[in-house]
């Protein structure tokens, strides 16, 4: 993750090792469509909590090598704690970077994998072109980003108008060409992340979706996870969520209320991402 200073990461580590914990399903299975080698050379940018990073680790063996690239401390401490509890502290290092300064400096890379990261670029080009510049000759860069929104409410909660959930990510959605807009140097790709890989100079572009469904009922950190997401993405939005919504929402986050989330058992997660990957030409 790029360095986010209003945000205290420490306070929401808890909350992004959950997530992890929900996403790992999916995360298992995209591991195992890239098959790193064993011995392979990986980086994982913006690296979060390492949930990622730990299932890297595991797919290139004792031989390999993962380093966590994050610009937030916290998030590199939970990082070695995590691959720690994993056994596999020998065969991970970090590296405080903010990816909006520039490129790491890291070179000859058999796998860079990037998730959800680089959208958050101004310059999200000539980002994946500098991108490019760590990965050996025969290497690959994987990125994250695209699919299908996640999904996790009824339509009719009972609380406000039904269609809740859509409002909110429609209101995410104008958030985010908000911040696009407003972001210093920033510049439009109008085209798609496939394309973008392939104007960076790599061969053999290709993109696959993954599934996450995690069907009624959840179990309690599952449920205390995707409330607590949404209180986050309720925050975030601000003013352009629907006047109507944000009493509905109050009450659903309540933790004391009759119609607070975590206690609800209707509550489901369906998402999917997409995964992108260009292949750098042997040289």
């Amino acid at each position: 993750m790029t360095h986010t200073p209003d945000v205290n990461w420490a306070d929401v580590v808890d909350d992004l090792d959950r997530g992890d914990t929900v996403s790992r399903p999916m995360d298992e299975q995209i591991v195992g469509w890239l098959a790193p080698p064993p011995g392979a050379r990986v980086a994982d940018l913006g690296s979060g909590a390492g949930g990622m990073t730990v299932l890297l680790a595991g797919a290139v063996g004792a031989e390999g090598s993962v380093v966590a690239v994050d610009g937030e401390p916290a998030l590199l401490e939970a990082t070695m704690a995590r691959s720690e509890r994993a056994g596999f502290a020998d065969r991970i290092e970090t590296l405080l970077y903010d990816l909006a300064a520039g490129t790491p400096p890291l070179v000859d890379l058999d796998l860079v994998w990037a998730a959800h990261v680089v959208h958050h670029l101004p310059d999200q080009q000539s980002a994946v072109t500098g991108l490019v510049r760590m990965i050996a000759g025969g290497g690959r860069l994987a990125l994250a980003e695209g699919g299908l929104p996640q999904r996790c409410l009824p339509w009719d909660v009972g609380v406000g108008e039904p269609g809740l959930e859509d409002r909110l990510a429609s209101a995410e959605a104008d958030w985010f060409a908000g911040m696009r807009r407003d972001q210093h140097g920033a510049r439009r790709i109008p085209y798609g992340w496939p394309s973008v890989i392939a104007a960076a100079g790599l061969n053999d572009v290709m993109s696959k979706s993954f599934l996450l469904d995690l069907p009624a009922p959840l179990d309690v950190e599952v449920r205390t996870h995707i409330t607590e997401s949404f209180a986050v993405r309720v925050d975030r939005v601000g003013e352009r969520l629907n006047g109507d919504d944000r009493g509905p929402w109050d009450r659903l986050l309540e933790p004391d209320g009759a119609d607070y989330l975590g206690r609800r058992d209707d509550l489901h997660v369906l998402g999917a991402t997409t995964v992108h990957v260009g292949t750098r030409q042997s040289r």
